[in-house]
């Protein structure tokens, strides 16, 4: 018989414990009366182990019972992008496999790819999932969600990507659907091929059937892009279209598809909006660049805001706006129009006597007057070990996983995080991203978002990979601004030393974090949270490894270790030399883009100019920092209140009264996130009256989302070809309708009902805005022709959620040892002790007995 107690060793009755106090007691009373000692020390074992089976004890373990047989299900992509590559491989794998194993085919086809809810529909803990296909989704749950949600739940999943044998290019454009009349517009061509043979092609873009260019490419990567811009001189409907000519590439069948070859996109061209400029002075850069895009009207003061789009008020003192005035701004933006406050001497915080703080007007901006003490532009990631080892108890009642939790909970509730953007992933043996990116905490909606998921954690994996996780939080601060502090906090127990001789995975955990704190500069935490059953957290020399990494890397400092039950006070520790760097950074006004993803910083990765001064203004909750300082002090910042947005530029117009902050921003390149600001805050021109269109790019035979604002009460009535269309409310005054077309070309979205428009053909350009009433709507081939080939980021996909790749060759070699492996069902079970302990009381007592009756009767 053996008798091992894993980890995790522990009594189901912990309160019958409590009676050793007694037995203790007794053991004392009958030492003190003399008793022989060699009856009492075996008596009172006997007891002892009595009362430790009352307590029923027992440990946990994870148990993978085997099974005879593994089934497998192949889930066969026949969809149109699949003809670009070896047909007939998901039959021939499942023929071979079927004498081996049950297999069974599901098949995904037609024009629509959901690939994702095929892995998610198939997936089980005894089902096998071999997905033979390109990777290309483009409808239903996006692959990476099925496959994270597979991961988590130890659903198996595997990829066999066919050869891409047949060459295809397809062409798209990117760019927004409105524009400004005498404004540049600025848009993106983008070619896709299938593989990466060299090949070489035309590429010809028209603007209303001219040609504007045509280019010769040769082509070896998988994308080519060109950006181009155009300013429209008339108003109306207009057409860019890119096409690989000819049409289509038939010679030598260099290219398979031919839709894909073309590309649509309608243009609705509006006159200038008009724009009132409250300033001091007229002629500042700020107000040059307006009078560039806009109709503006200068006034000293607030005057009438009837027929206007916008409202920039330029470094206006808190006194010259009236609680009328802030009220009247107050109707104005709710119904749809725009606002854009700029900084100087005397907004915001200046003058001292005569601030914006707790102002009617105030009560409008995406900001208050003081000073925020935000250090700003920290990406953090935070790691938590979900290990099985921390299924242990802490002894205080609970695991040490609900340890690593609570205390991760508690640092996303502190202020050192409050304003930070951060991503939380989990690593047992692999990494694990549960927030699909960065989170900004400042908004409250978002905290109790990810408290709520940080509760839902579970164990996964059987292992503590502390590598894994720190090459997943490499990969998500790679995709963030390199100008912007980062972090990792580590929360584990602490159980990440190798496993046996020859396991290496604490020496390439301590590789991984040197390159990151070295090469990348990234500070890297860790909260110990010391449970004394943890396995593999001490060295054989009494050290704790997780001491050890934080020692190897050069980072003690940032080393804390706390006991189950504590939590944590974490701080970020400065260098002196890099502290002083950065003041003089923020002495200087170097400025970066905080949020890339907005309309405003799209594609703007550095602004080259610094700024030599600001206002000091602290975000509201909802706000969004667009534009910060590299300490992280506001530039520019937005929300929207009701129908309209309000922009809070936190710097000058440029003149600044002969000392100007920020002459740089108005001039150049720097100049046009200026210019896409004031985009942004400019309310949307109406199609007619009453009705604001919001129109995409459509698909054929896919369902697009129409956005309707209007200014009259009830629901409007559009049509679509002549068709009503169905028209849903979602807000106040705020409408949408999903509409679907299946012929290329320019459709036609009205208040009466039209013949549809499907050429190119538009109306005269010299009728004018007014004299429309319908808006064009282009519609383009389904999204299963746009991208073609092999989708790159299926692989790491599937090895990132602990899937595996096949080839063709080595498939039918390891599929089978594969799933039978993976389809074991982990199991956690309590194995109880209570009858060892008995029985080894009974052969105590029984042998004691037999010793002591023969040596005082029989002997």
């Amino acid at each position: 018989m053996t008798f091992n107690l894993p980890y995790g060793f522990n009594f189901l009755h912990m309160s019958e414990l409590m009676l050793l106090v007694p037995l203790a007691l007794l053991v004392l009373l009958g030492l003190w009366k003399k008793i022989d000692k060699r009856h009492l020390f075996f008596h009172a074992l006997v007891v002892f182990l009595l009362i430790l089976a009352l307590a029923a004890p027992y440990s946990v373990e994870m148990s993978s019972p085997g099974t005879n047989q593994s089934s497998i299900t192949i889930i066969s992509d026949e969809s149109a992008s699949m003809e670009l590559l070896k047909k007939g491989v998901s039959e021939e794998v499942a023929e071979k496999l079927n004498t081996r194993v049950p297999v069974t085919v599901t098949t995904v086809s037609g024009i629509h790819t959901s690939l994702g809810d095929a892995i998610i529909q198939q997936a089980s803990p005894e089902n096998y999932v071999l997905v033979v296909s390109d990777g290309q989704s483009n409808s239903g749950t996006p692959v990476e969600e099925a496959l994270s949600y597979c991961y988590k739940n130890n659903f198996p999943v595997a990829a066999l990507i066919p050869e891409t044998i047949k060459e295809d290019l397809s062409v798209e454009l990117e760019g927004e659907n409105e524009a400004i009349v005498d404004n540049e517009a600025f848009f993106r061509v983008n070619i896709r091929k299938s593989t990466e043979e060299k090949m070489s092609y035309q590429v010809r873009i028209t603007i209303d059937h001219k040609k504007v260019i045509e280019r010769e490419i040769t082509q070896t990567g998988r994308i080519e892009s060109i950006d181009f811009n155009h300013t429209f001189e008339t108003l109306g409907p207009h057409t860019v279209k890119a096409t690989l000519h000819p049409a289509g590439i038939s010679v030598k069948n260099l290219d398979y598809f031919e839709n894909n070859n073309q590309y649509m996109k309608s243009v609705y061209v509006t006159p200038k909006p008009k724009v009132l400029l409250v300033t001091n002075e007229p002629d500042s850069p700020l107000a040059n660049t307006m009078k560039e895009i806009y109709d503006v009207r200068v006034a000293g003061s607030f005057s009438s805001l009837n027929n206007t789009d916008a409202v920039i008020i330029d470094n206006q003192a808190a006194s010259t706006i009236s609680d009328m005035e802030a009220r009247a701004l107050k109707n104005y933006i709710i119904n749809g129009g725009g606002m854009i406050v700029i900084g100087g001497g005397s907004s915001f915080d200046y003058p001292a006597e005569d601030t914006y703080q707790d102002t009617k007007f105030e009560e409008l901006l995406p900001v208050t007057s003081k000073p925020s003490n935000w250090r700003g532009g920290r990406n953090i990631v935070l790691m938590l070990d979900v290990s099985p080892s921390t299924l242990q108890s802490n002894g205080e009642g609970g695991r040490v996983l609900d340890d690593i939790l609570s205390n991760a909970i508690v640092l996303l509730e502190s202020d050192l995080l409050k304003d930070a953007r951060v991503d939380v992933i989990t690593f047992g043996s692999k990494g694990q991203d549960i927030t699909n990116g960065f989170v900004d905490m400042s908004k409250e909606s978002n905290r109790l978002w990810l408290d709520a998921e940080i509760r839902k954690i579970s164990p996964t994996g059987d292992s503590t990979s502390l590598e894994r996780g720190l090459m997943t939080s490499r990969t998500l601060l790679k995709e963030q601004n390199n100008s912007a502090e980062a972090e990792i906090i580590i929360v584990s127990d602490g159980g990440i030393g190798n496993i046996a001789e020859g396991d290496l995975r604490f020496e390439r955990a301590v590789q991984c974090a040197e390159n990151l704190h070295e090469n990348s500069g990234i500070g890297i935490h860790f909260v110990h949270i010391h449970a004394p059953k943890t396995t593999r957290q001490v060295t054989p020399k009494g050290q704790y490894y997780a001491e050890l990494f934080m020692n190897k890397i050069g980072l003690s400092e940032n080393y804390n270790r706390i006991e189950p039950g504590e939590r944590i006070k974490l701080s970020f520790s400065e260098d002196p030399e890099e502290s002083v760097d950065r003041e003089d950074e923020y002495s200087s006004g170097s400025i970066v883009v905080y949020d890339p993803k907005h309309f405003i910083t799209r594609n703007i990765s550095d602004i080259n100019h610094n700024i030599l001064g600001y206002n000091e203004v602290t975000p509201k909750p909802e706000a969004s920092r667009l534009v910060i300082t590299r300490l992280g002090k506001p530039v520019i910042t937005v929300w929207r209140l009701g129908l309209g947005r309000v922009v809070a530029v936190t710097t000058d117009n440029g003149n600044g009264n002969g000392i100007p902050w920020a002459a740089p921003l108005y001039s150049g390149n720097d100049s046009l996130i200026i210019t896409r600001t004031l985009n942004w805050a400019v309310a949307d021109t109406e199609m007619s009256e009453s009705i604001q269109l919001k129109i995409p790019d459509l698909k054929m035979n896919q369902p697009g989302r129409i956005l309707i604002t209007t200014g009259k009460e009830g629901a409007p009535e559009l049509y679509f070809d002549k068709k009503p269309m169905e028209i849903t409310s979602i807000g106040n005054n705020m409408y949408e309708s999903y509409v679907t077309a299946n012929a290329f070309g320019l459709h036609k979205i009205s208040e009466t009902p039209l013949e549809a428009n499907l050429t190119e053909e538009l109306i005269p350009e010299t009728s004018g805005i007014k004299n429309l009433s319908w808006r064009p709507a282009a519609v383009n081939r389904p999204d299963e022709y746009t991208y073609v080939g092999e989708n790159p980021l299926f692989r790491t996909a599937i090895l990132e959620n602990g899937g595996k790749i096949y080839t063709k060759g080595d498939i039918y070699s390891r599929i089978i040892d594969d799933a039978s492996t993976s389809t074991k069902k982990k199991i956690m079970t309590k194995v109880f002790y209570t009858k060892y302990f008995l029985v080894f009381a009974f052969l105590i007592y029984l042998l004691y007995t037999l010793h002591h009756t023969y040596n005082t009767r029989i002997k």
